[in-house]
């Protein structure tokens, strides 16, 4: 695995120990910061901008060297491969213009509507179903790739700039961007709204990035020296880490265990995505600001992202349904709440303690041999529907199959038929009166050998079923005993945050009350003695007044 850096210059490394493989200038001059970088779909081709010139596509397969020079667009400021293939290729301008060019073909494949200033960033959809271009004036503009039109435009909430934007891998509809007025935002394509956004930095946004794993996880890096966590659904900020140096490009390793970062003074960071309060490594890869970071791709990672994006639900499943304070795992604990001790991580594969004590551990699982169920969505990706079953006592119709074949039967099915499309009919009894002298018995006994026939079929249906029952809810336990599981422990959390709840509740309704459970008596008694001297008082008061008005 390998990583690409760009300041003005591009370094490959080899991750995690930072080793440099190749170092490549693009043009003939360092004139500034390359503008971008974009891999391509096999990992073979890196296409890059220099900050003047022409953009260049160079080959890393077996050695660098440069393939091919886009001609016929000047003044390019950043460019970006398809996701799906590795033919095409869109080239956002300074003046403006939005553009797909086919690499093979060399030449200009589709124009967009021009943009109201320069384009900074462009980027495809998950599936290259929209081309996203952000520009200096602040707007995103989101372009149908089938059609060629313009499907809508964004900006960020209270911002006038976009500095840093990404498209999500897993939902399609899906678009970050950071300002340089510290806000991130997340766009919801199909809606055209805001998702979510969230003033987390006190300086402009530099980059940002989708986790390749969970959809809804965001990271963002700025120039106030921290990088914040999100969730999307839950519309917050779930972290936010202080560093040395201000960090200017982030990417997610593309398993999603690793996270690296690059600074201003040209170091790159590595985190492990478990415990992100310190980096695990770090190296030199430039002398000056290093612009992007990009892993790079490789078919074996591009294949099982996109079968298990699949598998996730777009509309509250998988993810959505399971979140809670520890969805994310480390990231949803924020840091000054974890202390020292390192928290314990959420993971599906292992068995902690928990899961021993209820008996739910690994040991149980019923593994066994088992073949894939799975049919092709109308996109062409693979869904796994269920492990395949054989029965061990097919049905009578399937025994007797090949055995009837070699039977003359009176049926009311043609010769014609194919016998591997339609199963085998029951014979049936030519019930012509003139050929069945006993007419009402051959009825009776036709009706008798129907209803011992049907019975005899249900029956073996039912073992089948039953069968079918047992398979899967023993090659199934896994999944059942995960979903038990959580079921159960988002049981005690919430019968632990009652408790608390409630404790809270009587404590503060001791703390209320006095201290001696008699001082209400003698309180009353008090009380009841005072009134009576009051009461005594004003009669000898009301006496005087009557023995003065007398005497007057």
């Amino acid at each position: 695995m390998s990583i690409a850096s760009a300041s003005t210059t591009v370094k490959f490394h080899e991750f995690p120990s930072g080793t440099i493989i190749h170092n490549y200038q693009p043009g003939t001059q360092v004139d500034g910061p390359i503008r971008s970088i974009s891999w391509s779909k096999d990992g073979n081709w890196l296409a890059l901008v220099p900050h003047s010139g022409l953009a260049e596509i160079v080959s890393v397969k077996d050695q660098l060297k440069l393939i091919h020079t886009i001609q016929g667009i000047e003044e390019p400021s950043c460019a970006s491969f398809q996701n799906m293939t590795k033919r095409n290729i869109a080239v956002g301008t300074k003046s403006g213009q939005v553009l797909i060019y086919d690499i093979k073909a060399r030449n200009v494949k589709k124009r967009f509507p021009r943009t109201t200033s320069a384009v900074t960033r462009v980027e495809f959809t998950a599936q290259d179903n929209h081309v996203v271009a952000a520009c200096e004036s602040g707007e995103a503009y989101l372009y149908s790739y089938a059609t060629n039109n313009l499907s809508g435009t964004f900006k960020i909430p209270r911002s006038q700039t976009i500095s840093a934007l990404r498209t999500n891998s897993i939902k399609r509809n899906y678009v970050v961007a950071g300002s340089n007025e510290g806000v991130v935002a997340v766009w919801d394509i199909h809606g055209n709204k805001n998702k979510f956004f969230i003033g987390s930095h006190k300086a402009p946004v530099t980059a940002v990035a989708f986790s390749p794993v969970s959809s809804d996880l965001v990271v963002s890096t700025g120039l106030d020296r921290q990088f914040c966590f999100y969730d999307i659904g839950g519309n917050k900020c779930i972290g936010n880490i202080f560093v040395e140096n201000s960090m200017t490009s982030v990417d997610f390793s593309p398993d999603g265990k690793f996270i690296v970062m690059a600074s201003q003074k040209g170091k790159i960071y590595v985190y492990d995505s478990k415990n992100i309060q310190q980096p695990i490594h770090s190296f030199f890869g430039h002398t000056g600001t290093v612009e992007h970071l990009s892993f790079r791709k490789t078919e074996d990672y591009e294949t099982s992202f996109n079968m298990s994006s699949e598998n996730v639900k777009e509309s509250n499943t998988t993810i959505d349904s399971q979140r809670n304070n520890d969805s994310f795992g480390l990231y949803m604990m924020p840091v000054s709440e974890r202390g020292n001790n390192e928290p314990s991580q959420c993971s599906t594969d292992a068995v902690d303690s928990f899961m021993a004590a209820v008996g739910l551990d690994q040991n149980n699982t019923g593994e066994s041999n088992k073949q894939d169920f799975s049919f092709k969505t109308s996109e062409g990706n693979k869904k796994f529907l269920m492990h395949k079953y054989t029965p061990t006592n097919p049905s009578k119709i399937l025994q007797e199959k090949f055995h009837n074949e070699s039977k003359t039967h009176l049926t009311s099915t043609p010769n014609y038929v194919n016998q591997e499309m339609c199963p085998p009919i029951s014979p049936i009894v030519n019930l012509d009166p003139q050929s069945c002298p006993s007419h009402d018995k051959n009825l009776e006994n036709l009706q008798e050998l129907v209803r011992d026939t049907v019975k005899e079929e249900l029956k073996i249906a039912s073992e089948e079923l039953k069968n079918d029952m047992k398979y899967y809810s023993t090659h199934n336990v896994a999944q059942t005993r995960q979903m038990c599981l959580d079921l159960l422990m988002s049981m005690v959390k919430e019968f632990i945050k009652v408790e608390n709840n409630f404790n809270n509740l009587r404590a503060d309704l001791v703390c209320d009350l006095p201290q001696n459970q008699g001082a209400l008596f003698e309180e009353n008694l008090m009380l009841k003695q005072k009134i009576a001297v009051l009461e005594e008082e004003l009669s000898v008061l009301k006496n005087n007044e009557i023995n003065k008005n007398n005497i007057s």
